[in-house]
This record gives C-alpha cells, structure tokens and sequence, in this order.
C-alpha cells in the first residue's frame, strides 16, 4: 500500500476510534494518581490492554509496559516471573530484529501533580470535562493525553500492520513517579525487562512540535553552620543565616550572569543555565537565638555540559561565597508496589541533532499528519528523556498534545484537535521506521 493510501486508513481508524480513545483518557484522568500513588491508573492500563489482547506486564516498581509485536506472538500470562517475561521479550526481539525490524519506545508517564486548591477550578479536576474543543482536567495536557493517545495507537496497530510494508516492534513504557525523580522508573522498567529501544518517543506536551532535547535539572540544598548566640549579645555567635544569605546573592548573580551573556530566546536555552532559591530554613527557629545553621533549597535547569561540580565551581568563585556546603537533593519515595527509592536528582542536559536520521523520520511522519512541517525546539524543563537520551545514549525526540504552559496549572486543559493529531501520529509512525 502507499503512502497516502496508509496515511488514510490510519486516519480513517482513528476517526472510529476517537471517542473510544477520549473515553479512556476520561478514566486515567479519574485516577488520583499522585507520585507513588499510580496502582489505579496502572490497573485502567493493564484491563485496557488485556482487553483488547496486548501483552502487557506491570515491573517490581509498578510501571506498565505494553508490547506490540507485528508476528503477532502470543505472550505469557501478564503475571509471570520476570524472568520469563524477559526470556519471551528477548526471543521475540531478536526475531524482529533478524527482520529488519527497530524497537520504538513510547514513554508516558502516570503520576501527575497535586490539585490541592479544587475549588479555583471551574469543574472537578478529577473528572475529564469537554467543552469548547477542549478536555479539562488534572493530567490532561501533563501527560495522561499523550498516554491515553500512546496506549490506544498500540492497541491500533495490528489492524493498521495489515495496510503497512513494515512495522517497528512497539514498547509503551507508562512509568510511575516522573514528576518526583525523572528517569527513574523509565531506567528500571528498561533494566528490569533487558529493553534496550532503538529510538524513543516522549509524549510530554510540546503543542505537537518535535521537543529535541531538553535542558538538564539538580536540584541542590545549600548549608551553613556557624555559633549559637543570644540575641542581646549576636556578636558572641556566629550567625549561618547571615553566610547563607552571602550564598544565595551568589545563586542570583549567578543567575543574573548567566542571562546577560546568553539572553532568553529560545534558541539559547541549551547554553543557558539557570538557577533560583526555593526555600529557606534555619535553627534554632526561635526569636531569642541567633541560628547555628542555616540552609535552603535551589533548582537549577542546566545548561549541556553542566554538572554540579562545574555550576558549584561557578558559585563558589563568587568574592562573597561563605563557607557553605552544596548538597544534591536524592529522591528516596516509595513506589505503590513498595520499592524504594535513592535517585540523584542531578540530570544532563541532552540533545537530538536536526541531522540525525530519526529526526527526519519523526518530522516527516508529523508533516504528513498536521498537513505542515513541525517546528522543533528545545524543552526547557526536564522529563524521562534524562534516562533514554542522557544516560543510555538512545535517539530521543519529545512530540506531545498540549501547551507545556498548562502542565501543573489550575484548569490545566489540552486540544481535543492536538489529540487526534497526536494518536494518529502514534499510531502511523511504528510503520514509516526503516528496516
């Protein structure tokens, strides 16, 4: 079959299945499902998959990966020891693999942010609400669009194999706890099941532009120490909030340094790193006491080639830098399943070149669907590309539904129009990868 033949049945199939699809997303986005607290939603995934005959298998951590292979194998049962899953996925791979066969990823993630202050919100933010174009709610655009959209192209794929000359082995990896450790349980569904893609696909939202790369993230706490004193005589102490303070004006000139000899267009931001306070602390937290210790927390977006060592280099030559310690945040949370947690969260910044070969495929696929070519950008913030792309070394590009402005926002909403478009693009692209 052609190109434009296939293009219309992949579109002609997701037109049927739209408000299968919108019904889906509507149940994900009924799940409550906060970091470490994603079981209903993995439990939605895993009846969805079932039903329609999808291998799916749920990891230690709780992520869900679902398995599209176009020999139409049949799987073990989704309960099985890893052991066996792991034995069937390597079989089955290398067969794909000896047909010329790539393995595509699709990453999503589960978990979404708290809606703590429900009543700002013109509906419940629990509960999927259409109304002019548009789906609200909690996860819409941050990511439960992208997954419900990547869940459902899977569970196309084996009517739309029929109209394709060839057909990429698919991996839906919905992992848990994103929005806490990013990379975390991406790397442990990978690592736990030997997957090791040939490209992937992250569905944070980007408007339906190709995200190709992102700037990298730590997350820091800065402290002090000094001498307890009383406050009718602070000159017999030695005050860890007034060196602490010394150390954040080096965080903001920093900053501030930073912006002036890189600016903030878009076409900067891998070259710019940032850095701001979050929070301040210190003790004894009394009116009585000049404090002993002091500390606070910075986020920093870092630019490529940026690690902790370099950026607390670049704060430590600041004239006015105390003696402080500079410590990385780890994230130790608990999974729904009970797995613990100890994750760095220092993360690379990473980058897709425009002249790699999976670009121009996963441009060309979207022309094809949006009816233009894409504009491509760089992803300010982070996401489980810190573990595909900086870690693993894996060709990764980001293409999602929704406005990233809307991620974490009270009325948080996405496109019912960048929806489509997102499902029919998931669903025709495992068909355009070369053998």
């Amino acid at each position: 079959m052609n190109r434009e033949r296939l293009l219309d049945k992949v579109k002609n199939i997701c037109d049927r299945e739209y408000e299968n699809f919108i019904s889906l997303l509507s149940r994900l986005i009924a799940c409550r499902s906060l970091s470490g607290q994603e079981e209903g939603c993995a439990r939605q995934l895993t009846d969805f998959f079932k039903s329609a005959g999808i291998p799916c298998f749920v990891d230690a951590r709780g992520s869900v990966l679902a398995v599209f292979l176009p020999n139409n194998s049949s799987s073990p049962p989704s309960d099985s020891e890893t052991a066996s899953i792991r034995q069937w996925l390597a079989a089955e791979i290398a067969i794909a693999r000896a047909a010329g066969r790539k393995l595509l990823a699709y990453n999503a993630h589960m978990d979404v942010v708290p809606a703590d202050n429900a009543e700002d919100w013109q509906s419940d933010p629990f509960t999927a609400d259409r109304r002019g174009g548009r789906i609200y709610g909690r996860g819409t655009c941050d990511m439960k669009g992208a997954l419900a959209a990547m869940a459902m192209s899977l569970t196309l794929s084996r009517e739309i194999a029929d109209a394709a000359t060839s057909q990429a082995v698919v991996l839906g990896c919905f992992c848990t706890e994103e929005e806490a450790g990013e990379g975390l349980a991406f790397r442990d569904l990978c690592d736990e099941f030997d997957l090791q893609p040939d490209y992937v696909i992250l569905g944070e939202p980007s408007k339906m532009q190709i995200a190709r790369g992102q700037r990298g993230k730590l997350e820091c706490l800065i402290e002090t120490s000094g001498v307890c004193a009383h406050t009718s005589v602070p000159e017999t102490g030695d005050s860890a909030a007034y060196k602490l303070a010394r150390a954040l004006l080096a965080v903001e000139a920093l900053d501030e340094a930073q912006r002036k000899q890189y600016g903030t267009d878009s076409d900067q931001v891998l070259q710019r790193t940032t850095a701001t306070v979050t929070s301040i602390q210190s003790w004894p937290q009394s009116k009585s006491f000049v404090p002993n210790r002091a500390m606070a927390h910075v986020t920093a977006r870092l630019a490529l080639g940026e690690n902790l060592a370099s950026l607390a280099a670049k704060l430590k030559s600041d004239p006015n830098w105390p003696e402080a310690q500079i410590i990385p945040v780890v994230y130790r949370g608990r999974s729904y399943r009970g797995r613990e947690s100890e994750w760095s969260s220092e993360h690379p910044a990473w980058e897709t070149p425009v002249t790699s070969p999976f670009f121009n495929i996963l441009e060309t696929t979207a022309s094809l669907i949006l009816g233009h070519r894409p504009a491509n950008k760089i992803w300010p913030f982070s996401t489980d590309g810190v573990y595909s792309a900086g870690m693993a070394g894996i060709p990764t590009l980001g293409i999602g539904p929704g406005h990233e402005e809307m991620a974490h926002k009270v009325d948080e909403w996405v496109e019912e129009s960048e929806l489509l478009q997102a499902l029919q693009l998931y669903a025709l692209l495992p068909c355009c990868l070369p053998e």
